[in-house]
């Protein structure tokens, strides 16, 4: 609970003028202070509320390293997904490694796919991601030859066509996230475009 908020407000506070995402979120609190917090709240409204959510109506959490999707209405959870992730491991730095980025985005778009059933694009690469890009290429830690030279693009969370792989926890995707063709029916009926989305992992945030 507190990764995701703490994780959230770290990474708003970067890409917040970016993106023109407004949460209410106490980014002004210490990490000690979220703790504290987190404890009151809960002890009050139990757990699985995001009080810095509240005013959400909808607001997707993708944790990389439990690998699970779950959705929140106005800061109260409502539905959790397994899904599977892309084959690299760590957080997405060019086109082709195969990872899954860590960062906040919008579901900027929702469609049919004749392959993965129903996909949500989101908005990868944000400015965070992109100054992240920028740094490691000049770093010298981004290959240099073919099509390496780019962040990459067009991500989304979206159904599978290897749905026997999903079942037991396989990680097989460029780079999306995955869910079972009736999870992401449900999501895709249940979220509108715009739809805030953290996906998060274990490391601080950038």
């Amino acid at each position: 609970m507190l990764r995701v908020r703490w994780s959230l407000a770290t990474l708003a506070a970067t890409v917040i003028a970016g993106c023109g995402v407004i949460l209410p979120s106490p980014f002004h609190l210490s990490r000690s202070e979220l703790e504290v917090e987190e404890q009151r709240i809960e002890a009050v409204t139990g757990p699985r509320f995001l009080p810095w959510a509240s005013t959400e109506p909808y607001l997707i959490v993708v944790d990389k390293t439990e690998r699970k999707l779950t959705v929140f209405h106005y800061g109260k959870e409502v539905r959790v997904f397994p899904v599977v992730l892309g084959r690299g491991q760590g957080r997405k730095l060019w086109e082709g490694d195969r990872r899954t980025p860590s960062g906040v985005y919008h579901i900027s778009h929702k469609r049919s796919h004749a392959r993965y059933h129903r996909f949500l694009d989101f908005d990868y690469p944000n400015p965070s991601d992109l100054a992240h890009f920028q740094y490691a290429l000049a770093r010298g830690e981004v290959p240099q030859e073919g099509q390496a030279a780019r962040p990459g693009a067009l991500l989304g969370i979206h159904g599978s066509d290897k749905e026997d792989l999903n079942r037991v926890g396989v990680n097989w995707t460029y780079g999306c996230v995955a869910l079972m063709n009736r999870d992401i029916e449900e999501l895709y009926e249940m979220v509108p475009e715009g739809t805030v989305l953290l996906i998060q992992d274990a490391e601080r945030p950038w």
